[in-house]
């Protein structure tokens, strides 16, 4: 056994002395700004203004030239009923109808246009509850949502409220109302992705004109918005999918690149498979990819809850689309 080492006392100036000796450092010399330096300052900070404020005075005028559009036309359009209701009493009546047949129809597209962005709000609003209860661990706040979310959508709940009991989580909460809800409708909403990318596909390579295959992608892509927003129970407006579409092709101007060579991989760039299609059946798929994109980020968007595990591919409808042109032959 070691012997104990005898105890040390150390006093305020050792510990003084261990201190690093303090430097000086040399002072600056003394510089002189005058007036021209600060003005040419403020000139070069001036210069620098952020594009979002530029962006944001472009649409200001924009908007205000195209108010100033719509009351000229109102006041054109009503110095027309009037010129009508001088004329005759048949051609004032006519105006007049076809004046309220357009503010009925302007009411319920603004009705139509507010309730669908107000569903969309709440489910933004929605996903972002259940995503922070699914990284949580407390308890009690996840089943309130859940019986908000089963008064839009149009599924039965049964099964949910049979497996699911107070011991359980919020994440948990979550999970089983993925699992017995959202899943189901996650399914039905493939399939109507994938019937609807196959038949824009079959369509754009089977059609030798390009604005009837513009006029055909468009129509089922807006058809498509239409089938997704009635599965999860969501009304969505006009002005509403073309917002999509906007989102869509700003998403896809920024990551559609990369993401659309990964599903397409290899095999589609290979001499092989290219030697065997031609160049409206290679638009042909282009087209029902884009849709297949188009139709999941609309999924996502009409979703109530985060997607807990990341889609897959569309790798299988890729093959898919190639199959079903490789037995018919494209239009030249």
């Amino acid at each position: 056994m070691k012997p104990l080492k005898t105890a040390e006392h150390f006093s305020n100036e050792d510990f003084v002395s261990l201190k690093p000796a303090a430097t000086e450092l040399p002072l600056a010399a003394a510089q002189q700004f005058s007036a021209d330096t600060f003005i040419a300052n403020t000139a070069a900070s001036q210069n620098d203004v952020p594009v979002t404020v530029k962006n944001a005075g472009i649409s200001r005028w924009l908007g205000v030239g195209l108010s100033l559009v719509l009351l000229v036309a109102l006041l054109q359009w009503a110095e027309f009923v009037q010129q009508s209701l001088n004329s005759s009493v048949l051609q004032g009546g006519a105006a007049l109808a076809l004046t309220g047949f357009g503010l009925a129809a302007l009411a319920k597209t603004l009705w139509s246009s507010w309730r669908s962005r107000r569903q969309h709000t709440e489910r933004q609003y929605w996903r972002q509850q259940g995503a922070a209860m699914q990284n949580s661990l407390q308890y009690g706040q996840a089943s309130a949502l859940c019986q908000r979310m089963l008064k839009q959508v149009p599924v039965s709940a049964d099964a949910f409220y049979a497996q699911h009991n107070a011991q359980h989580s919020d994440a948990e909460t979550l999970q089983l109302f993925d699992l017995l809800i959202l899943q189901p409708l996650d399914q039905q909403a493939a399939a109507v992705i994938s019937a609807a990318a196959k038949q824009a596909g079959l369509a754009v390579a089977l059609s030798p004109f390009a604005l009837a295959d513009m006029v055909l992608v468009s129509w089922r892509a807006w058809r498509l918005m239409a089938e997704l927003s009635a599965l999860y129970g969501v009304n969505v407006s006009a002005i509403q999918r073309l917002q999509f579409i906007k989102q869509f092709a700003n998403l896809l101007f920024w990551t559609g690149a990369t993401e659309l060579a990964i599903d397409i991989g290899g095999d589609f760039l290979g001499v092989e498979l290219s030697s065997k299609l031609s160049a409206r059946a290679g638009q042909g798929v282009l087209a029902g990819l884009m849709l297949a994109r188009l139709g999941r980020f609309v999924q996502q968007e009409l979703r109530p809850l985060p997607l807990l595990t990341q889609q897959a591919t569309v790798q299988p409808l890729l093959q898919s689309l190639l199959q079903r042109l490789m037995q018919r032959p494209p239009a030249q």
